[in-house]
């Protein structure tokens, strides 16, 4: 397993943190114009652009002589090279492929921040960013899985609107984030028996992982004041 460099960056994850709010809000606020959120394709193209923008600053926080940096790099260039043929060539092949090379950003991402929180020996700033990062990068992956449940077994979910058998990214993040909260407002169910088990897993991960944070953020505390 990767482990985080020990030479990174002043607030690294400030960066990352900034990419996923980015990312988050890109889409709604496009929503708000029906005009373009009529157009399937352009906001298909805009979403992609906004997984390019999250990797490059999620990777500008790293060291660039480090094998993470230039990982994170390669992961970036082939977002916005399947981006780039998507343009041309409409085809579910390159869509998947991005899905992938997005969740894997995603979930290395995720593993690296958590190393880096669990492992601290002092709280600063970094460290809380770190910790937010995490549980933002836990709903963005659920939100991805959920996407290709949804594309892949039709009456997943019920609640869910698809477009052209895709569902919406600002409707399954806001899926994700309710679930990985514990909300559950019932607007939005699981019914397939793969998409109930991936939301217990994220409600179960969600408050492991609050639990298991707060518990270390207060041990840290301790030992400072000690």
């Amino acid at each position: 397993m990767p482990t985080l460099p020990r030479r990174t960056k002043v607030g690294n994850y400030t960066f990352l943190v900034s990419g996923l709010l980015f990312l988050f809000l890109l889409m709604p606020l496009l929503s708000t114009f029906p005009a373009l959120a009529k157009n399937t394709f352009l906001m298909r193209i805009i979403l992609q652009l906004g997984y390019s923008a999250l990797m490059l600053l999620g990777i500008w926080g790293l060291p660039q002589r480090s094998y993470l940096f230039k990982i994170g790099l390669a992961l970036a260039l082939l977002t916005v090279t399947f981006t780039a043929i998507d343009i041309f060539f409409d085809s579910i092949v390159i869509e998947l492929c991005l899905s992938a090379v997005v969740l894997l950003f995603s979930i290395g991402s995720a593993v690296i921040a958590a190393q880096h929180v669990f492992g601290g020996t002092k709280i600063d700033r970094n460290l809380l960013f770190g910790a937010m990062c995490v549980y933002l990068l836990m709903g963005l992956i659920w939100a991805i899985l959920y996407g290709l449940i949804f594309q892949f077994l039709p009456g997943s979910f019920n609640g869910i609107q698809g477009i052209d058998g895709k569902a919406p990214m600002d409707t399954l993040l806001y899926f994700s984030f309710i679930t990985l909260a514990s909300l559950g407002y019932g607007d939005i169910t699981p019914v397939a028996p793969l998409a109930r088990t991936l939301a217990y897993l994220e409600v179960v991960g969600g408050q492991l992982y609050i639990a298991i944070m707060l518990a270390g953020l207060v041990g840290l505390f301790l030992n400072e004041r000690r």
